[in-house]
């Protein structure tokens, strides 16, 4: 595997953050589902694909296709849970070794699933934007992983075939799947080994990012 990018996912592949996914909050708080439901893969897309940074306007906007109305004090508790979810905001103990590591030997770039707020604490006040020569969000591109949009996009970026980069995340439908059928190679970040005795060896899986550089050097 000698690619000429080396793609990365945000969310648990870099990056760690609040222990309960705040657009599952934000479903609650809409009151589209109740507390313990499901989230809705429609609402997480619109959240996801939305790009508005005020924060009472992203709920209107989020609300409308699903005919929600925003309840008195949402915008309060909207503003609280997206603060908390850029204090919670931690990269893991080898993002930072890994990604000046590998910059200095590939183009790097990031696809991430993301609305726009969390944005300025990761990628300014963390620091982590300076390791990429692109940077896609699904928020700005209008669609989220798997789409293959969101792939091309990226690789038509750095003006390189899909099979001259490799996808490295965390999720095996949003990153692995989706990278693959837009034909890119990819490696799985498992952690805690929960996927790697169902893959076997049909896939490079690498239990830390340690580990993706090992492989990629």
């Amino acid at each position: 595997m000698k690619p000429k990018v080396v793609l990365f996912d945000l969310w648990m592949t870099l990056v760690f953050g609040l222990s309960t996914d705040p657009i599952l909050t934000l479903q609650a708080m809409l009151n589209h589902r109740q507390p313990g439901e499901p989230l809705d893969s429609e609402f997480l897309n619109k959240c996801l694909t939305t790009n508005v940074t005020n924060p009472g306007r992203f709920l209107r906007e989020v609300a409308q296709p699903f005919d929600l109305k925003v309840p008195r004090g949402a915008v309060t508790a909207f503003r609280r849970l997206i603060a908390d979810e850029r204090r919670a905001a931690t990269a893991y103990d080898d993002t930072e070794a890994v990604l000046t590591h590998l910059r200095g030997q590939y183009r790097l770039g990031l696809i991430s699933n993301l609305w726009p707020f969390p944005v300025r604490r990761i990628f300014q006040e963390m620091g982590l934007g300076a390791h990429f020569e692109q940077l896609v969000y699904s928020y700005e591109v209008g669609v989220r992983k798997p789409n293959r949009i969101i792939f091309d996009h990226t690789a038509q970026l750095f003006g390189v075939d899909a099979g001259d980069c490799v996808m490295v995340g965390d999720s095996m439908s949003s990153d692995i799947e989706g990278a693959l059928a837009a034909g890119m190679q990819a490696l799985l970040i498992d952690r805690k080994a929960k996927e790697t005795a169902k893959l076997g060896d049909r896939l490079h899986v690498c239990p830390s990012l340690t580990a993706v550089k090992r492989l990629l050097i």
